[in-house]
Formats: C-alpha cells, sequence, structure tokens
C-alpha cells in the first residue's frame, strides 16, 4: 500500500513538473442568475424549519418482587424480547411480559437441562447439581 502511495505521488509530480506554463484550468462559466425587472417583487429565500421528532415515549420500570416457588422473574429492562422459549437460548420466556427471564432467580427461569447462576443472574448450560 505504502508502495502505490509512493509510485502514485512520484507519477502526479513528474505531471506536475512537465506540464506547459502556459497550461491554466479551464475557466468555470460563472453562474447567471436572472435580474429582476422594475415592479416584480423580488422572491426572498424560505428558511427551512427543522423536523419535529417525538419524544419516545417512557418506559415504565417492571415491578421487581421476589418470585415465589414455581413463578418465573420479573423480566428487567435489559431482558430480550420473546414469544417462545426457543428465542431465549438457556433461559426461559415470560410470556406475561413477551421478554426472557433475565435475571434468573431459580430454576424455573431456565431451560430444561440448564441451572440458574443466581450471581450473575444467568442461566448456564448444565443441570444443577
Amino acid at each position: 500500500m505504502l508502495r502505490s502511495a509512493l509510485v502514485t505521488l512520484a507519477g502526479l509530480a513528474l505531471i506536475t513538473a512537465c506540464a506547459k506554463e502556459n497550461d491554466t484550468p479551464a475557466a468555470t462559466p460563472a453562474t447567471q442568475y436572472p435580474q429582476p425587472v422594475a415592479g416584480q417583487p423580488v422572491a426572498q429565500p424560505v428558511a427551512q424549519q427543522p423536523a419535529v421528532v417525538a419524544a419516545p415515549a417512557p418506559v415504565a420500570a417492571a415491578p421487581v418482587a421476589a418470585p415465589a416457588t414455581g413463578t418465573m422473574a420479573t423480566p428487567n429492562a435489559f431482558a430480550l424480547p420473546c414469544t417462545s422459549d426457543a428465542s431465549c437460548g438457556f433461559a426461559r420466556c415470560n410470556v406475561q411480559f413477551s421478554k426472557c427471564a433475565f435475571p434468573c432467580q431459580s430454576a424455573v427461569d431456565c431451560a430444561a437441562n440448564a441451572a440458574c447462576n443466581t450471581t450473575t443472574g444467568l442461566c448456564l448450560p448444565g443441570a444443577p447439581q
């Protein structure tokens, strides 16, 4: 890459050095604007208004309650959306909230052959010991 850059630079230097002194770049034609005729109103430029963007709706935090035995954990804001257990990996889908049970709080939140690591809140592969 460095070699091709040097070759290109050397080529440009050679072309510039060999150019005739009377070679000048072609003059670009000036843009002609029509002149207003006396008695006609002059059009004024219209200022563009910035686009109005609606603010996103606030997201209500899910209530955090200690789950009873047999009930799934309440998903937090980081839980992925789901419609079935297949989209949650080792976790299960909490269809009440349409989110994966994250962080897990018991084995109820994890798929078969997965265990809940309560330290990290992740369902990890491997049956509970």
